[in-house]
């Protein structure tokens, strides 16, 4: 249901549709979010889809849980106001008054067009139930991520008033444990909440209930299931430990679906979804204190890379026209290795994308974009070493400095963000990064730079109290979107929860300067460059990053080159020392010095990093691309 990813099929529904067909059960699966996008439109579902104004405001849950209940006037007011006010999907408010009428009238056309999709909510339930019960299903299974819990849950009371008969089960990311249970008491329409993963489940479970038979009472359960009194209609199933063997995912309804809307077809550029692994291998060791993923699966588990290797050229021979999107949160190390030059060798010209650890090498990053992944999400999250150290990310800013910058090499895509607002920081961890940032304007920037959330989950969540977070509670607009239930029962159906903290005065005033560099950034990226070109005895240097004025270009011999050659990777003095024995100490620290000076070279305190991008790998990395306006300057110069 909507608003599940557009672009995308839904992996839940393609490994549960495989499950049942190798157990001979029939099933038919559809995703309603193309008939949704194909009445509102593309751009419209996406903005809404990618949490449109802010994920907290929950919109989408909040447009179709009118298909559920009314909502009075006044609630609808309260809500819109809430989310609303001072929102502006364009130029910021400032002093200009033209700025401020525009983001008025944005403001004004999204709060009509929010009004008109929940007035028409009920009539696109209505249109799924009857498409459902057209093909006379005995079973209906919804499953719910992200925005899906309201529209999964209007049509589950709709098709209970139009199919008093009908069999009606509920799983997904928002089913697990609390929520999950929660979901089963307050909503006595839905037969069964499934919480944890459903592989091994669903066939026995489905071909029971269909025979008439409890879950409790299957015998073929036993051993999948644990039995959890919380609610009768609730079921906890087990962790599923080996991934191998299990059923590649079926993505052809969606295809069917999408065919259904030409138009809409032909704007996507649709990802297959894959998944090689499950948990995190780093969370299961040290889990980062805000991040909420896995719940009770932190464990990792990997399939082996001749299974993903099979299932990934099968999807390629299937949908040649697609990019596959790795699902994991974590990329399994061991596939730089093994999985990776495979893929290399296929070069099969399919793009792919995976999360990864950031702590990589740079043979690590080459091995990833000729194996075609083209797009990362490495979990960045800050420039601060002491930062890192309280989310327990277990990397270095010079390692996160590193991937972006052979990643701009190499022609990776990197997708990150800066987080703040975490308990025991200090102000002058960002006045730094404030300052370090008009030296990266040339690294893809980050999307946005923003305050923590607490995550259920989430460490920051579970241990609340020990990190100094008073007055947990959810983000306000669950309380509109699920009106009418008790505060207990709101709050264990959110995912997304707010708090009071020491930091809470201070935090706007110390983050504000970083908030504008990021803003900066974001502005200067597509025209600044830090390019090298070496060869044996020189090193030229192009610089037209945003703090300059102007361009400039640097020619570097002797010992400023072979540092800049040697500090690809961040390098300490003591090391550069042992490397360059015709130098002393104090030489080498005063070059190293005056090239921090220049703004070619950071350093943390204790090792040294190079900026500038090498521009040969770069061109290679991008062969249809013309050179830079300003690059010839420097190829004169070298």
């Amino acid at each position: 249901m909507p608003f599940g990813m557009l672009n995308s099929p839904s992996i839940a529904l393609g490994i549960l549709q495989a499950g049942l067909a190798a157990a001979g059960i029939a099933a038919l699966c559809r995703h309603f979010t193309i008939d949704y996008a194909a009445r509102i439109g593309q751009e419209a579902y996406d903005r809404i889809a990618g949490g449109f104004p802010a994920t907290t405001s929950l919109l989408g849950e909040w447009i179709f849980s009118h298909a559920l209940s009314s909502h009075s006037s006044d609630e609808q007011t309260d809500y819109l106001l809430q989310t609303f006010a001072g929102q502006g999907d364009g130029p910021i408010e400032g002093d200009d008054p033209a700025s401020r009428t525009i983001a008025k009238e944005l403001r004004i056309k999204a709060v009509e067009q929010v009004l008109r999709l929940a007035s028409e909510a009920d009539n696109f339930i209505d249109f799924v139930a009857r498409e459902v019960l057209a093909v006379k299903p005995r079973l209906v299974a919804l499953t719910s991520v992200f925005e899906q819990n309201m529209a999964s849950i209007a049509l589950a009371q709709r098709l209970r008033l139009m199919s008093p008969d009908l069999i009606i089960i509920m799983g997904g990311a928002n089913c697990e444990g609390a929520m999950g249970a929660e979901l089963a008491r307050q909503y006595p329409f839905i037969d069964l909440v499934v919480s944890g993963e459903g592989d091994r489940i669903i066939a026995p479970l489905v071909a029971g209930l269909l025979a008439g038979t409890p879950w409790q009472d299957n015998p073929a359960l036993n051993g999948l299931v644990q039995q959890v009194a919380s609610h009768p209609r609730f079921v906890q199933a087990q962790l599923v430990r080996n991934l191998e063997g299990l059923p590649r995912p079926e993505f052809e309804p969606y295809f069917a679906d999408l065919a259904r809307y030409p138009t809409l077809a032909g704007q996507l550029r649709v990802q297959i979804p894959m998944e090689a692994s499950r948990g995190c291998w780093w969370g299961a060791k040290n889990h980062c204190t805000f991040c909420g993923l896995n719940g009770a699966s932190m464990s990792f588990r990997s399939k082996s890379p001749a299974t993903v290797l099979g299932d990934i050229r099968v999807y390629v021979g299937a949908y040649p026209q697609c990019g596959i999107s790795f699902v994991d949160n974590i990329m399994d190390r061991s596939y730089y290795d093994t999985l990776l030059p495979d893929l290399a060798s296929d070069d099969s010209g399919t793009q792919f994308f995976f999360e990864i650890k950031s702590n990589v090498s740079k043979a690590e990053v080459r091995a990833l974009r000729d194996a075609g992944v083209r797009h990362i999400q490495p979990g960045i999250e800050s420039l601060s070493d002491p930062v890192l150290r309280l989310m327990r990310k277990g990397v270095s800013t010079i390692q996160n400095l590193q991937l972006l910058k052979w990643c701009m090499e190499f022609g990776v895509r990197v997708d990150w963000n800066i987080l703040w607002g975490f308990p025991g920081e200090a102000a002058e961890d960002y006045h730094q990064m404030a300052q370090l940032v008009p030296l990266l304007t040339h690294f893809e920037p980050p999307a946005r730079g923003t305050r923590v959330r607490l995550d259920r989950y989430s460490p920051h969540f579970n241990e609340a109290d020990a990190f100094g977070f008073r007055q947990v509670r959810p983000f306000p607009s669950y309380f509109k979107v699920y009106a009418g239930l008790p505060r207990e029962a709101v709050s264990n159906l959110a995912v997304f929860f707010e708090a009071r903290h020491d930091l809470d005065h201070d935090l706007p005033t110390y983050t504000a300067a970083l908030q504008s560099e990021i803003d900066s950034w974001r502005r200067a990226y597509p025209e600044s460059t830090l390019f090298y070109l070496q060869d044996e005895h020189s090193f030229a240097v192009f610089d037209s990053r945003s703090n300059k004025t102007g361009k400039s270009c640097h020619s570097f011999r002797g010992l400023a080159a072979a540092i800049l050659s040697r500090c690809d990777k961040g390098r300490s003095l003591e090391m550069l020392v042992n490397e360059l024995p015709d130098f002393t100490s104090l030489e080498i620290a005063q070059e190293l010095a005056s090239l921090c000076d220049l703004g070619l070279m950071w350093s943390d305190g204790a090792s040294y990093l190079s900026l500038p991008v090498c521009l040969t790998t770069y061109l290679q990395s991008r062969p249809s691309e013309h050179l830079i306006d300003g690059l010839e300057e420097l190829l004169k110069t070298a």
